[in-house]
């Protein structure tokens, strides 16, 4: 039997099918989400048409490979929503998680939507949370005509799967979208309507391992899950006793918990039931290893006026040749992790915090000694390491606990060793990698598995897992 895991990502589209007897993936298929739109300057906003129809062709593509397909599950990008009508067809583009409408300013008040949304709300409150949007939406009038609901992306594109006209979210999603009391699992409804949005247009909201309902062909549709849970759950075979590095266009560092905290600086997200995730996130993530190649290659572009392709591999080489000049001195290579010992220190927030969204990034402890171009090449891996175990450390002083298991996940993490090194070296433990690379689509799998039945628990379903 198989089960097949879709992941809706900003950038790709990423599908797995995968045997539920072995764990392994049987295929996978990874399509571009050419879906953008242009619009305004704070807008960043996709085609929910041309995703569904990414999706569709990608299911049908699985169905005509595999006969014994039993199930389907959904993830992808969280925050973000899209309008659905009467019919449960989109009537908006998606609004994505990157949209910044939050962060413009009511000429009125002087404040951003989000700082009035926060304030009226309580809830802390950022650009591109989905209630953010539909605040922004409400106060100018924006919301289409014939909008009845939203949801996420992943929802939407579940609800087209099974035919239903309503959307329906688990907890993960639903939390993502703000003003979303977790510890109780339901949308506070009454800060809602005292900042002036009508409560119709929320999603009904379920927690657990849900099924949507079936496809014309028979297959199962189990309800969306987040992408960050997804990811935990398709990489983790212990959440409680596991602390996760993903690092992709963003970055997140996880730590399960089994109780609700009142969590400060870093976010407790739902998964299912009353299992919880301590969620630490950096918004430039990868993209900031990404920048530093940008510009390395720009410029060997000024200085010799060819361009000399992907740099990536001739930066391994140099951190490489860093770290045996290193041990030759009798100083291992990226002691004093996240750049500890170094007086060099990169401050990777290039794109803000949720917190602080007008923060940039900084260089500080610039000497003539480390002024080199492999010590600034290191000093950015080390910067957005320091940004994830930064968030640990606050984990830790609110209550988590020690993990047993460091785990790795996210092609910015999977292809950098040296990557790989440093947070080995943070956290004193050995790094283990899955050895599927597809790691929320495989999480959405096994939530399917386990929400039409196959499996009896996630915790059952996760012990497919494997590790490289």
């Amino acid at each position: 039997m198989k089960a097949i895991g879709i992941d809706i990502g900003t950038t790709t589209v990423c599908g797995i099918v995968l045997d539920m007897q072995t764990g392994e993936v049987a295929e996978v298929c990874t399509l571009d989400n050419d879906s953008g739109i242009s619009g305004k300057p704070y807008e960043r906003l996709q085609d929910a048409q041309r995703i569904w129809e990414l999706v569709q062709g990608m299911y049908h593509q699985f169905l005509q490979h595999f006969s014994d397909i039993c199930c389907i599950g959904l993830t992808g990008q969280m925050h973000g929503i899209v309008y659905t009508d009467a019919q449960g067809c989109a009537v908006s583009p998606l609004y994505t998680w990157q949209d910044e409408r939050g962060n413009e300013t009511d000429q009125a008040t002087g404040q951003t939507y989000v700082q009035q949304l926060s304030d009226r709300t309580g809830f802390a409150m950022a650009s591109g949370f989905g209630l953010t949007t539909h605040y922004y939406q409400t106060i100018h009038h924006q919301i289409p005509e014939q909008a009845v609901h939203f949801c996420a992306i992943h929802d939407y594109i579940g609800m087209r799967l099974a035919g239903r006209r309503e959307p329906l979210v688990t907890s993960s999603t639903a939390a993502s979208f703000g003003c979303f009391d977790i510890k109780n699992s339901r949308f506070d409804t009454d800060a809602i309507k005292r900042a002036g949005m009508e409560e119709s247009y929320l999603p009904q909201c379920q927690d657990g391992c849900i099924l949507l309902g079936y496809t014309p062909q028979g297959i199962a549709v189990s309800a969306g899950v987040g992408d960050n849970q997804a990811s935990v759950i398709g990489s983790v075979k212990d959440v409680q006793k596991s602390v996760l590095i993903n690092v992709g266009t963003g970055a997140q560092v996880s730590v399960g918990a089994d109780h609700w905290i009142d969590a400060k600086h870093v976010e407790l997200r739902p998964v299912t039931g009353d299992a919880y995730l301590l969620v630490g996130s950096s918004l430039c993530g990868g993209r900031a290893y990404a920048a530093m190649e940008q510009f390395l290659r720009r410029t060997v572009m000024l200085m010799t006026g060819e361009d000399p392709g992907s740099l990536y591999q001739k930066m391994d080489e140099i951190l490489a040749q860093r770290e045996a000049a290193a041990k030759a001195f009798g100083d291992a290579a990226g002691s004093g992790a996240a750049g500890g010992d170094s007086s060099l220190q990169f401050r990777t927030s290039f794109c803000g915090t949720r917190e602080e969204p007008e923060l940039t990034g900084c260089i500080s402890g610039l000497t003539l000694l480390n002024f080199t171009p492999e010590e600034f090449i290191y000093g950015v891996l080390a910067g957005m390491a320091q940004e994830l175990t930064g968030f640990y450390e606050q984990m830790r002083g609110q209550g988590a606990a020690r993990p047993q298991y460091l785990i790795g996940s996210g092609n910015g993490l999977r292809k950098n060793r040296h990557l790989q090194k440093i947070f080995e070296d943070a956290f004193g433990m050995r790094m283990q990698i899955p050895a599927h690379k597809e790691e929320a689509s495989y999480g959405a799998a096994l939530y399917a598995m386990t929400a039409c039945g196959q499996c009896r628990t996630l915790r059952e379903a996760q012990e497919l897992i494997r590790y490289l």
